[in-house]
């Protein structure tokens, strides 16, 4: 709870909040003693009694303390009183420059100023060992006396300093650092990538953050963005941003080079101290621009020029011969994080064609729309795909080398479009396409029915490649980094062979298409299972294990599976959407349906759509309605997926590759989710924070399967679905703090199911089919006599509205029509009005696995719902009725779809598969 004002810290009395943080709050304060204003830092109450939350705020202040510079905010004092901890800071009149930004980009000479002066903070930091590690306009003030840099709450201290200028005289080198290694700590939207990573920062870590915030500085954009957590990562990781002058033409060329150097991906590749950042701003601020500087100033800037050319080019020699081995940025390191994130396609996609420019900025696959296949490209970091014109019949695909070409095989002829699109142009004929690779040199290496051949990139008269050991069956060519040797498959073997040679080199037996992809890694499938394993691209030797990355990548009729990887190590690859596996060690359940997950509102009417086609089985909101956690069910019982409402790409919140295949639950609070996993033969109830910065809990594990459904409103208590097998569904509850004992709520001979708290913890919503058919139920929670029946024609899958004044539920005896029923509660009484119908949803599921999760969610107001179904419902095929007593099962048919709950490879529909994109996939086969 803030303070309020007129409390009394020792002489210090506070007038004020001004600011709040991660690591605090901020106030305006009186320091009574010496008669001056005073900013206050105070330890939020709850991390008080937190150990390194205090030794962080403790490190704060002994780094502050330590630092002595015009351009950071100085600290005065420092305390704790009853119990709070709180730093006394010098009080800054101007506003922040984030403040600043949302008017536009600053003038050029503004800008270059700001810059200066934080970069001598910088300078002064690093030379004491310190390291921000927060760097962004929020925590940069702009006063009359000049910029200042704040809040050093994430600083990290080294023991050694790094600073190209000379130590500060008398300096002493602070030694403590209480962050955890590995944690992901600061403004995401200014982290280098190895702070995504989980790596240790040092002095480059601030220098990329400078460079970002002096790139927004400047344009008035910001140089990384993206619509959702992982597209932001995507951009950070694998975009270097426009440069400046392209927006900002009076930008001298020296202002565009410090910035690049700054965000460069290699942490090896930027200029390496803030002393180098600081000295070349200041010849670019005494050299001007022509046109973003005083005219006095313009001439002198002209007379720099040719001395500039020259200091680039020695520089730029200078940083070739410091650079490490290529190994990009995604090293193979300690604190290295593997990063998932989907990419939804159109409807209707061809999954043999999906390929990843060698830069990893963009993706191309081919997909059908309307009567044909297409070309689609995108940008790593953008939802949005452009259909290129011209390519209709677009099968297999391939990139050139500079990443600004795709060539494709349609009608008969080997093609090529410009990414940016353009119309396409032939580069030869050929009845067949089995692979393609594109070489630096612009020769084109492919495979026919007429064996491996050649042609220019420009076009010509393919020519035929020298059989590489005699096979005659040769596929999938690919070119290895020297662009004379390549991979290809025959026979169910791969061979490293080369240009002009009949010498073949056999790696190992698969039927699959190869790749290689830096830092040494051979990329390889068998039966559908994606492999990398260490590969010598020199002497063409594989060593160590193959380590497993994906299952389940659906297989061309020539054994090619869709997979592609980029130079620096973005991966990306498709699932196959046709393999639905039935849940292990659960009751039999029929195959979930790929379908959109939408939004309607309550006659029905999809407003959008949340999510691409995928198996969802089971959805629930975030209290405060901004965010979805999904079950998508897949081949190996699928993971749990997070959404930002109003961005369909979705983050993994689960990782396992056995099921979670139970629904989430979030907890009233929003910061953690209940699941359920079958893992190692074993069901159980799991509790994660819903910002993934933690392992799971296991609260309890069973034989029998265990589905979290719902929260008590306090956040204490956990409600979930089991089977018994004498009693049938159960429904029971579960401490989450202290001792994990289950508790029973509702036990009988009947099978109970889908329990629902009411908002104000007093009511159980559930169904169950004691007369004989599922109905809906409401009854006194945890215990008690009172106890009504809400649906009158069979009902599941009951749903409250935040006011707890309305129940909403499916009728699954009408075909999944969704229920309304107003509820009144008196006193220890409860009682409903007629339920009335609102829409007609399509729902194909069984009355065995409607136990196991909640097939939709509604937002508080009651007025929309998040639905997995068509967008515009067929008319009904035909249907199941449900059968009488324990077991009986319900099961809807469309056109189209093709359910049996005993296969567990039953479902085919017309419906598409996401794109996987996976960063820093080298972490798993480290065993990270």
């Amino acid at each position: 709870m803030p303070l309020q004002s007129g409390t009394k810290l020792g002489p210090y009395e506070i007038l004020e909040q001004i600011g709040a943080g991660g690591m605090g709050e901020v106030y305006k304060a009186a320091d009574t003693r010496l008669n001056r204003t005073v900013a206050i830092k105070v330890l939020p109450p709850q991390f008080s009694e937190n150990t390194e939350m205090r030794q962080r705020f403790e490190r704060e202040a002994q780094t502050v303390a330590a630092l002595n510079h015009p351009s950071i905010c100085t600290i005065f004092d420092v305390g704790r009183q009853d119990g709070t901890d709180f730093l006394v800071m010098e009080y800054l009149e101007g506003e922040s420059l984030a403040q600043r930004l949302t008017h536009g980009p600053m003038p050029l000479n503004e800008a270059l100023k700001v810059a200066i002066g934080i970069a001598d903070a910088l300078d002064k930091a690093h030379g004491r060992g310190v390291t921000h590690r927060d760097l962004k306009p929020g925590n940069v003030m702009l006063t009359q006396s000049g910029a200042k840099l704040l809040d050093f709450g994430l600083a990290k201290v080294r023991q050694q300093a790094q600073t190209g200028g000379p130590p500060p005289s008398g300096s002493r080198q602070l030694t403590m650092d209480t962050t955890v290694p590995g944690t992901i700590l600061g403004t995401m939207q200014y982290m280098a990538p190895e702070q995504l990573e989980g790596q240790d920062a040092d002095a480059r870590t601030d220098i990329f953050a400078f460079g970002v915030v002096l790139y927004e500085m400047v344009t008035g954009k910001r140089a990384f963005d993206g619509r959702s957590q992982a597209l932001l990562i995507a951009s950070i990781m694998s975009v270097d941003p426009d440069p400046i002058s392209k927006t900002q033409s009076a930008v001298p060329p020296a202002l565009d080079y410090v910035v690049k150097r700054c965000m460069a991906k290699d942490p090896e590749k930027r200029l390496q101290t803030a002393w180098d950042l600081l000295c070349q701003l200041q010849w670019i601020s005494a050299g001007g621009s022509q046109s973003g500087m005083p005219s006095p100033l313009t001439a002198t800037w002209r007379r720099h020029t040719m001395l500039l050319r020259t200091g680039l080019a020695a520089a730029a020699l200078l940083v070739v011969a410091m650079a490490l081995p290529a190994y990009r940025y995604y090293r193979g390191g300690d604190g290295e994080v593997e990063t998932r994130f989907l990419i939804p396609v159109p409807d209707m996609p061809v999954a043999d064609a999906v390929s990843i420019s060698p830069d990893g900025h963009w993706i191309a696959y081919s997909a059908r729309d309307s009567a044909s296949s297409f070309v689609f490209t995108r940008p790593i970091n953008s939802e949005a795909s452009t259909k290129l014109a011209g390519t209709e019949g677009a099968g297999q695909l391939f990139w050139s080398p500079d990443s600004k070409s795709i060539a494709f095989f349609a009608g008969g002829r080997l093609k090529r479009v410009e990414a940016a699109g353009g119309a396409p142009s032939n580069i030869c004929e050929t009845a067949d396409l089995a692979g393609g690779t594109w070489n630096a040199d612009n020769v084109i290496l492919f495979a026919s029915r007429k064996g491996l051949q050649r042609v220019a990139a420009t076009g010509g008269e393919p020519m035929p490649v020298v059989a590489p050991g005699g096979l005659q069956k040769v596929q999938e060519p690919f070119f290895l980094p020297d662009g004379q040797h390549y991979l290809f498959t025959s026979d169910g073997v791969v061979y490293a062979g080369a240009l002009d040679s009949k010498d073949v080199t056999k790696l190992l037996a698969a039927q699959s298409n190869a790749i290689y992809v830096e830092p040494g890694y051979l990329l390889f499938h068998r039966d559908g299972t994606l492999f990398a394993q260490p590969f010598s691209a020199s002497s063409l030797k594989l060593s160590g294990e193959a380590g497993r990355l994906a299952d389940k990548l659906p297989i061309s009729a020539d054994g090619a599976a869709a997979f592609a990887a980029s130079e620096n190590g973005v991966l990306l690859f498709r699932n196959n959407p046709q393999s639905m596996a039935a849940a292990a060690g659960s009751p039999a359940v029929s195959a979930i349906p790929v379908w959109p997950l939408l939004w309607v509102d309550r006659s029905g009417a999809k407003t959008e759509q949340a999510a691409a086609p995928a198996g969802f089985a089971g959805v629930d909101l975030s209290p405060d309605g901004k965010r979805a956690a999904v079950h998508r069910h897949g081949p190996d019982g699928g993971d749990i997926y997070i959404f930002e409402l109003g961005n369909s790409t979705p983050s993994k919140f689960t990782f396992d590759a056995s099921q979670d295949s139970s629904s989430p639950a979030w907890s009233p609070e929003g910061d953690r989710i209940a699941f359920g996993s079958h893992r190692n033969g074993k069901w159980g109830l799991y509790l994660k924070v819903a910002d993934n910065s933690r392992m799971e809990e296991l609260l309890l594990e069973s034989d029998s399967v265990l589905a979290p459904m719902s929260w008590s409103p306090d956040g204490k208590t956990l409600v979930y679905w089991t089977v018994n097998s004498k009693t049938g569904g159960d429904i029971m509850a579960i401490p989450v703090m202290g001792d994990h004992k289950p508790v029973v709520i509702v036990q009988g001979p009947a099978d109970e199911r889908n329990p629902q708290v009411s908002p104000d913890g007093k009511w159980l919503a559930y169904s169950s089919n004691e007369t004989g058919r599922s109905e809906v139920y409401i009854r006194q929670f945890p215990e008690g006599p009172a106890k009504i029946q809400v649906s009158v024609n069979g009902g599941v899958y009951p749903r409250w509205r935040h006011d707890g004044k309305e129940l909403y539920f499916l009728n699954l005896i009408s075909l999944g029509e969704m229920m309304a029923s107003e509820i009144r509660v008196n006193g220890a009484s409860v009682q409903r009005e007629v339920p009335k119908s609102l829409f007609q949803s399509v729902l194909v599921t069984s009355q065995h696995a409607a136990g196991q999760f909640n097939a939709y969610a509604v937002t508080t107001t009651g007025q929309r719902f998040l639905i997995p179904q068509y967008e515009n419902p067929p008319a009904l095929y035909s249907s199941a009725v449900i059968g009488r007593g324990r077991g009986a099962t319900l099961t809807n048919v469309l056109p189209g779809i093709t359910t049996d709950r005993h296969s567990a490879n039953s479902l085919s529909t017309s419906s598409s598969a996401p794109i996987t994109v996976v960063l820093n996939w080298t972490a798993a086969l480290k065993g990270k």
